[in-house]
């Protein structure tokens, strides 16, 4: 891979691994270093990556999730992630808080398995397929996992529908 490659790809999408690793773990500097951890990967065995197999981006938010995993079990944050069907409703957000925040907030209770669908299929626009391929899972799976994700943030964001 040249360098100008390597540029034109982290250019495209050093913001979609950083954000979906600051979705996914809610600490800006451990996103910086997932994303710093993704790129690196990339630079230095460019060979894995195959543009038969799917696009750079699902491939790195791929390497971004497992990233996250990884750094989940060695802070001993590590529970097997299971097939939650609902969410215990979080503390209330502050009230003084927008509803983007509000949103955020609850996109960030919900569990990892169906917060990582929603952050790839909603917010960096991939396909089912994709985010099967990206996660690893059944396409059958990740359609679960998204229609258990929607329901509990419909459910959490309920009282927004109230709010003037």
């Amino acid at each position: 891979m040249t360098n100008a490659e390597f540029e034109t790809i982290f250019e495209a999408h050093k913001d979609a691994v950083y954000g979906f690793a600051w979705r996914m773990t809610g600490s800006a500097a451990v996103a910086e270093d997932i994303a710093q951890d993704c790129f690196t990967s990339l630079w230095k065995t460019p060979g894995r990556f195959d543009a038969n197999r799917g696009p750079a981006r699902a491939w790195l938010l791929g390497i971004a999730r497992h990233l996250v995993l990884k750094r989940w079990r060695v802070e001993s944050r590590w529970t097997p992630l299971e097939e939650d069907n609902n969410v215990p409703a979080p503390e209330p957000p502050p009230a003084d808080w927008t509803t983007v925040h509000k949103v955020a907030y609850a996109v960030q209770s919900l569990p990892p398995l169906q917060r990582e669908v929603v952050l790839l299929v909603e917010y960096e626009g991939m396909s089912l397929q994709e985010a099967a391929t990206t996660v690893e899972a059944e396409l059958g799976t990740v359609k679960a996992r998204l229609h258990r994700a929607r329901e509990n943030l419909r459910r959490l964001l309920e009282p927004l529908r109230s709010t003037p």
